[in-house]
């Protein structure tokens, strides 16, 4: 699984990455920035593979279209154990 750094012109990468952190927020304007966050993935070659690394090693944010808490459901469900350090 490649890491996020070698993917060939990522869409997050012409938005910046304060877009795809947005748990980091509060207030009503949440909800409206996951979805933004979200539609730029939709739009992204990675997309699946942005989500398996997400899966796989990322605690926060928004990778390849999916929430955090996504993340935890579809860990669960594949009875994917990652140890707390091993999460960035």
């Amino acid at each position: 699984m490649r890491d996020p750094r070698e993917y060939e012109r990522p869409i997050c990468a012409e938005v910046g990455p304060d877009l795809f952190y947005p748990e980091d927020i509060e207030g009503n304007g949440k909800f409206e920035l996951v979805d933004k966050a979200r539609r730029i993935c939709q739009g992204c070659s990675h997309i699946t593979e942005c989500a398996e690394w997400g899966i796989y090693n990322e605690r926060y944010g928004i990778w390849g279209g999916l929430t955090a808490y996504q993340r935890r459901i579809i860990r669960r469900r594949r009875n994917i154990q990652v140890r707390k350090e091993d999460i960035a």
